[in-house]
């Protein structure tokens, strides 16, 4: 796992931002890192230009003083203490703006708020959110709006047992060590059957889900010592279901941050963010955070 030494949280002022921010400062504090909040301007059209279709113009100098102000006071209140914030500003596309600044400066882990003003909230849960999480080089944070900032006492991290369980779960064990939390880890048996009325014929139920849970629990046991850091305790949980419900459930029990991982060879993978991430997320459960993983060595 790369350490985390740049975070970027989008800013567009919004409560849902907001919310992005104190959680992007948190992690910053907690694990050392160097935090630079975006805000993308939407281009300017003048009715001139209309109907036909010209390159869109920047914003205007002026107009970007004042927005620079506005972004300098919202990272840095009057009598706030916090990390020092470097602030940008770009127009544009907001997805394809904030993956080219990622790029450009080196960024580990974009944090994103799930909603925004003047339609923006259609873009965070739909087109911004999903394009910056599939397009992203590194990982992606995703904070629901309507969440008080509060500490990271919890960290959950669902894994599916893939060649990315490791990397995923050494994500999530630094970042649970940095903030001095502790590490839930959650493994759900996701099959029809499992939640059908009458057990498959000639096939006891009770002792397949016996056997599953004992070789999940022994292959969660094995990753957990190679890849969490000596030591530090592991509550090891094993449920059966839909993944989406059980990671929405535990994650509801007491999880200030959700961890599930991310393929970046062929983007998000399908089940986890087209299913278990977006609803957590939707649900305002916790934060997400989605671990971009080139490989992972399995167990």
């Amino acid at each position: 796992m790369s350490k985390v030494s740049r975070i970027l949280v989008a800013v567009d002022f919004s409560e849902g931002s907001r919310a992005a921010f104190d959680c992007a400062t948190q992690l910053a504090r907690g694990l050392g890192a160097h935090l630079l909040a975006l805000h993308v301007a939407p281009p300017y059209i003048s009715y001139e230009q209309l109907p036909a279709f010209p390159p869109l113009a920047p914003i205007d100098p002026e107009r970007q003083r004042k927005v620079r102000e506005q972004l300098q006071e919202f990272v840095a209140p009057p009598g706030a203490e916090g990390p020092r914030v470097e602030v940008f500003i770009r127009d544009g596309d907001p997805a394809d703006e904030i993956l080219a600044h990622s790029a450009e400066v080196g960024i580990e882990l974009i944090v994103l708020g799930a909603h925004g003003r003047r339609g923006f909230e259609r873009w965070m849960l739909g087109s911004v959110t999903e394009r910056v999480a599939r397009k992203a080089s590194c990982s992606v944070l995703g904070v629901p709006a309507g969440k008080e900032a509060a500490a990271i006492g919890r960290v959950l991290c669902a894994l599916d047992l893939s060649e990315s369980s490791a990397a995923t779960l050494e994500q999530a064990a630094a970042m649970a060590q940095a903030l001095g939390a502790s590490l839930a880890v959650l493994y759900v048996a996701d099959g029809s059957h499992w939640y059908e009325p009458g057990p498959l014929s000639g096939v006891d139920k009770e002792e397949m889900r016996a056997a599953v849970a004992k070789s999940a629990r022994e292959r969660l046991a094995r990753l957990v010592g190679r890849h969490a850091p000596k030591g530090m305790p592991v509550d090891v949980q094993i449920a059966f279901g839909s993944a989406t419900r059980e990671v929405e459930r535990v994650a509801g029990e007491g999880a200030d941050l959700v961890v599930l991982g991310a393929s970046s060879s062929s983007g998000v993978d399908r089940f986890f963010f087209g299913s278990t991430a977006q609803h957590v997320l939707r649900a305002c459960v916790a934060p997400v955070l989605l671990v971009r993983n080139a490989s992972g060595s399995g167990d």
